[in-house]
């Protein structure tokens, strides 16, 4: 019953945090369009910029700068300082769970809660990584023809922006924002490639780079990174169709333990306790909770090897 609750004011907590973002997402595009007309208006000077990815060069913490990551791959458009406070939140949760329900029980709990949300961000974040790069071919074949008819590459982008889905509409315009801003559209293009591991975008960002410092043709670049694409994408559908049972045996084999464990804990938890007291019984635990994430990890990275080549 205890565990029960607890579970229930993390999943709360988790939920309040969700919220916070969806909201701070929403004003994110108020605001930045309220710096462009600070801009447009000669303003000073403007520090913030129009991403929270912007300020990504800023973030000197790894953790903090893994975690925005996981969160801007995602599609949210949570911003740093709010990052900052949700890890602040967990920090202090954590001992609390650690207090409450002991040292094993509440490191199990705590393990399995940030696996799962762990789990779920990425899957969050590779799902809109597939839809990105499954529209990026109609994407850059809109910014060709914009570019035929004489514009640059920063306009017929943010042309081709306007006119395309979700989500590479937002993540497009919020490159435009950024060069509108004054930044280097190759700069730009690189660092959002590097964070959404959009490889096809640190493509373009060579391009432009090249096309600006010594000139050629853009569209004829652009048309073979289409053809690159679609044959690339084609190959990877292969693949996972190829793979699909052997990556439901790895979620089954992943989930099957945790779960059992989570299981015994809830209608005995003096089972564990017991093994706990004794030293032989101590090493074994922690040697099959070693495993575990041994395993775990190294079937997240074999799924992992099916999507790279998206």
């Amino acid at each position: 019953m205890i565990l029960a609750v607890l579970l229930f004011l993390i999943s709360l907590v988790f939920v309040g945090a969700a919220i916070v973002i969806t909201l701070r997402s929403n004003s994110g595009e108020k605001q930045n369009d309220a710096l462009l007309r600070m801009r447009a208006l000669g303003g000073d000077e403007v520090v913030d910029l129009a991403s929270p990815a912007a300020n990504d060069g800023k973030i000197n913490n790894p953790v903090l700068r893994w975690t925005c990551h996981i969160l801007w791959r995602s599609g949210s458009e949570v911003t740093m300082e709010t990052v900052q406070k949700i890890l602040m939140g967990l920090l202090i949760a954590i001992p609390l769970v650690l207090l409450i329900f002991g040292w094993f029980t509440g490191s199990f709990i705590v393990g399995v809660v940030m696996i799962v949300g762990f789990i779920l961000l990425t899957r969050q974040a590779a799902a809109r990584r597939r839809k990105i790069v499954g529209q990026l071919p109609d994407f850059l074949e809109s910014t060709i023809r914009v570019l035929a008819a004489g514009n640059t590459m920063e306009e017929s982008m943010a042309s081709a922006a306007r006119e395309s889905a979700e989500p590479v509409r937002t993540l497009f315009l919020s490159i435009s924002r950024q060069v509108r801003l004054g930044a280097p559209i190759e700069n730009v293009l690189m660092e959002t490639g590097s964070i959404h591991k959009l490889r096809d975008i640190r493509v373009m960002a060579l391009a432009a780079s090249v096309n600006r410092k010594y000139g050629g043709s853009l569209k004829n670049i652009l048309r073979s990174l289409v053809q690159a694409i679609r044959s690339r994408d084609a190959a990877a559908r292969e693949l996972r169709a190829l793979t699909a049972e052997t990556r439901f045996s790895a979620i089954v084999l992943s989930a099957i333990p945790v779960a059992l464990t989570g299981y015994i804990l809830v209608v005995n938890r003096g089972y564990y306790a017991t093994m706990w007291a004794d030293s032989s019984g101590r090493t074994l635990l922690i040697a099959s909770v070693v495993m575990q994430l041994t395993g775990i990890i190294v079937i997240w990275r074999m799924m992992r090897s099916t999507e790279d080549a998206e």
